[in-house]
């Protein structure tokens, strides 16, 4: 029996390798990383993960059986493969589970292949070494026999995406081509593949672009099938969820027609949809072609947009991820915030084109707020290290939530029409390919002529975050018309970070006008002029970025590092703000007061300036300080114009004994004995350095 299958298999090989013959005449080499032979120093054939993995071709006929609960999978394969690297392969690796639930046997041309090793801590992959090194540009087949015991759900549907054997490249993706013949148990089950049945071999088929080949049976299923431009879309659903797979079949084929036109072409040949779970919590890409949709059965708990929504945004998915996989994200690129940014934009621009409400897309920028309002860590491109901190809801606050709000907030900073260049050209160039988001920032740089290090450094590659806030605004009568000036303020400090912002001021008579913030100031007057008075001004009023209307109070344990952080020039504002949670706080560290007493007396807070310096005063621990705090208490009541309270404490300053002399170059001064001695025969002229 083993022999007869084995014979089978050198068959399906045969067949492989013709089609592939014709197939891969396109392919070209890829670059590997050089790292010298293929084999250890001691002359024993190693493994090797090339830069860009080459792809494989399966063909697969299984048989599927049912014992109560329990299913039996047993299948024969046959994987072509051809080395599109630089470098000979000798050693191959398969992710199968080492279980006595799962069996497999590996051989080429007949012959077993020799286990090369296997790693306890890692019990899915098992490696085995090539009868031959495979060449650059040379074929080989490799014949599988597997068989796999799992629980099938408990309602006594069967749903897989992981059930054969398949090449491992340490997570790498690959588009690799199927053809697979699986029947259901029995005639009872309806089926789904993530491919498309050729009625002239019977394969379900989906060919060089496949990441993950999965499939539905279910025996209480029912199908409807539509066509949308030649794409086979089918829904297999429950009868309680009726109303709604068709709803949602009905946009699929909708949503494909806008996509085949706004892309150029849709990557599969069918899109099937199956049901979920009971709750109506999203859905997700099941595996290529193949998309859940959960919560069926209760179809009036939520909206038609909610319904229309999801089915735009998992086809979307499987332009960003499938078509195009990632290159940030090693294993799954529902871990890539880039891929599910970029598939979320899909869904936004069909929701736009159908004149959807945006409520859902909101929604992403409330998740990724929300988790800004918690102080998480939101670095986007995170090291393990940092990943292994990021300990929250990941998926929703950062994956999904910041991964929009950026791709929302390159669109926001190029412009509709750049970004919608960028977007099609990243799907003309990376279909089939792996994209990170250095790769989108290249793009993007190439297509506004502009450096956009700032935006990738700060949305991407920090946890820093976007605040504006319109601080003051008035509107009045000028001749014939009326000028108003709305001032705009980036707030948070280093918190947070700067980049244009438009501003849109709405009048009386109902005309708007809009002005760009530029990223290069902190603090903006706009200037408006109008024939009816300002009614009202609203910061992005598209609804482009996600944002913090008012800062985030700072945590009592950054409040001194913020302080420390503080320039001396031009951050009385913001000074103040730290002043008061200082304040609020009781911070017991006179370094930290006279910091804070520095910065806002540039500012012109002298009331809470003079605090600061009485509380250095309080806490000296030496005569020095002690010195410079009675020193600047003269110097402010001096600018408050109250002369016999600033010598009176010059004259506390000069009893100290202190010679110490400390600059203040902001100021263009010098505190020393000097100073004091200046300062008690006459005032000094404070105007010209306090600037607000």
């Amino acid at each position: 029996m083993r022999v007869n299958r084995r014979m089978l298999l050198v068959h399906l090989g045969c067949l492989c390798l013709v089609m592939a013959s014709c197939r891969d005449m396109s392919l070209k080499s890829s670059d590997s990383q050089d790292l010298g032979t293929a084999s250890t120093p001691a002359g024993e054939p190693a493994f090797y993960v090339p830069v860009d993995p080459p792809s494989a071709s399966y063909t697969i006929e299984a048989t599927c059986s049912v014992n109560g609960s329990g299913v039996l999978l047993e299948g024969l394969m046959a994987v072509d493969l051809r080395n599109t690297t630089k470098r000979p392969i000798s050693v191959i690796a398969l992710r199968w589970p080492r279980s006595p639930k799962n069996a497999m046997d590996v051989s080429v041309g007949g012959n077993p292949l020799e286990k090369h090793h296997e790693q306890p801590s890692n019990p899915l992959i098992r490696f085995f070494i090539l009868p031959e090194a495979l060449q650059p540009n040379q074929t080989t087949t490799i014949d599988i026999d597997f068989n796999m015991t799992f629980q099938a759900q408990s309602n006594g549907d069967i749903l897989r995406n992981f059930w054969h054997p398949q090449l491992w490249w340490e997570g790498l993706p690959t588009r690799d081509s199927y053809r697979v013949r699986l029947d259901p148990p029995t005639p009872e089950y309806k089926a789904a593949y993530s491919g498309r049945l050729n009625p002239s071999t019977n394969y379900y088929e989906n060919l060089g672009v496949t990441t993950n080949f999965g499939f539905f049976f279910s025996k209480s299923a029912f199908v409807e099938e539509r066509d949308a431009d030649g794409v086979q879309v089918r829904a297999l659903f429950k009868e309680d969820g009726r109303e709604c797979a068709m709803l949602c079949l009905e946009t699929a084929v909708d949503v494909i027609k806008f996509y085949k036109e706004y892309h150029g072409s849709f990557p599969f040949k069918s899109l099937t949809i199956i049901p979920g779970a009971s709750r109506p919590m999203g859905g997700y890409p099941f595996a290529s072609a193949l998309v859940v949709i959960h919560g069926q059965q209760v179809f009036d708990q939520r909206p038609l947009l909610h319904w229309k929504w999801i089915t735009a945004h998992e086809i979307g998915h499987q332009y960003w991820g499938e078509y195009i996989m990632s290159g940030d994200e090693g294993s799954d690129y529902t871990e890539s915030w880039l891929m599910i940014g970029m598939g979320i934009f899909a869904d936004r621009a069909y929701t736009e084109y159908r004149g959807l409400a945006n409520d859902k897309h909101e929604a992403f920028f409330n998740r990724y707020t929300s988790g800004l309002n918690e102080y998480l860590d939101t670095t986007a491109d995170a090291p393990e290290s940092l990943k292994a901190q990021q300990n929250y809801d990941r998926n929703n606050v950062l994956i999904h939530g910041k991964g929009y709000s950026i791709v929302s907030a390159l669109r926001h900073t190029l412009g509709d029409e750049r970004f919608e260049r960028l977007y099609l050209h990243a799907i003309r160039e990376y279909g089939g390919k792996r994209m990170g988001f250095r790769d989108l920032q290249r793009m993007a740089e190439e297509e506004c002529g502009e450096n956009l290090r700032w935006f990738f450094e700060s949305w991407v590659r920090s946890p820093r975050y976007l605040c504006y806030e319109i601080t003051a605004q008035e509107s009045k009568q000028k001749d014939d018309g009326f000028v108003s000036m709305i001032k705009v303020e980036r707030r948070g400090g280093r918190d947070t970070f700067s980049m244009p912002v438009d501003v849109q001021a709405t009048f009386e008579d109902g005309s708007t006008q809009t002005a760009w913030i530029s990223r290069f100031k902190d603090k903006m007057d706009i200037r408006f002029e109008s024939a009816a008075k300002l009614k009202d001004a609203v910061l992005d009023p598209r609804g482009r970025l996600a944002r913090l209307d008012k800062p985030r109070p700072v945590l009592p344990k950054e409040l001194p590092s913020r302080i420390r952080d503080l320039p001396y020039n031009n951050a009385w504002d913001e000074g103040l703000e730290l002043y008061n949670m200082a304040v609020k706080y009781d911070v017991q560290n006179h370094r930290i007061w006279f910091k804070l007493g520095m910065v806002i007396f540039e500012g012109g807070y002298l009331e809470e300036s003079l605090d600061c310096f009485n509380r250095v005063h309080e806490m000296a621990t030496s005569v020095d300080y002690d010195f410079m705090a009675l020193t600047w208490m003269g110097n402010i009541w001096d600018a408050r114009g109250n002369r016999e309270e600033a010598v009176r404490f010059y004259r506390l300053a000069k009893a100290t004994g202190s010679k110490i002399a400390m600059r203040h170059d902001q100021f263009g001064i010098q505190s020393s004995p000097e100073w004091i001695e200046s300062r008690l025969k006459e005032s000094y002229d404070w105007s010209t350095v306090i600037k607000k």
